[in-house]
């Protein structure tokens, strides 16, 4: 198991008056390495998979922690890995990470249920969206 990694830079309307990231635009940067997971190990842009697969990934929970600030134009490291997989849920663990710093600055674990956005009714989890969960899954301690 390897986490997906990706880096964004802190940008100027992410930061509020103390200069440091605002909380919310945590939450669009984990969306932004989960998008940016299932594009590259599924090698079609996520948007196909809500437009033409119709398969949607609503969050149902979240829990976070915040330990050490971003400022505007430092790099944010964000990792994406899978804690646990059910029939129609997933539960992820974002870790972001102040450039090459190894202590994670913020992390959340986040529940999704896999649903058809037609009906929104849930699906069982494809086969080959399975498979690449299967691959950031963390060994069971």
């Amino acid at each position: 198991m390897t986490a997906f990694e990706t880096t964004l830079p802190v940008r100027f309307g992410q930061v509020d008056y103390a200069g440091i990231m605002f909380y919310p635009r945590f939450f669009e940067n984990f969306h932004a390495v989960f998008e940016d997971m299932f594009s590259e190990k599924l090698g079609v842009p996520y948007m196909s998979i809500l437009k033409d697969r119709r398969i949607g990934f609503p969050t149902v929970q979240i829990e976070t922690q915040f330990k050490k600030p971003f400022r505007f134009g430092e790099p944010m490291r964000l990792a994406i890995d899978v804690l646990k997989i059910g029939n129609s849920s997933i539960r992820f663990r974002y870790r972001a990470f102040n450039g090459s710093d190894t202590e994670v600055s913020a992390s959340a674990e986040a529940t999704v249920v896999v649903i058809d956005l037609d009906s929104f009714e849930t699906l069982k989890i494809p086969a080959d969206i399975l498979a690449v969960l299967e691959e950031l899954r963390v060994p069971a301690s």
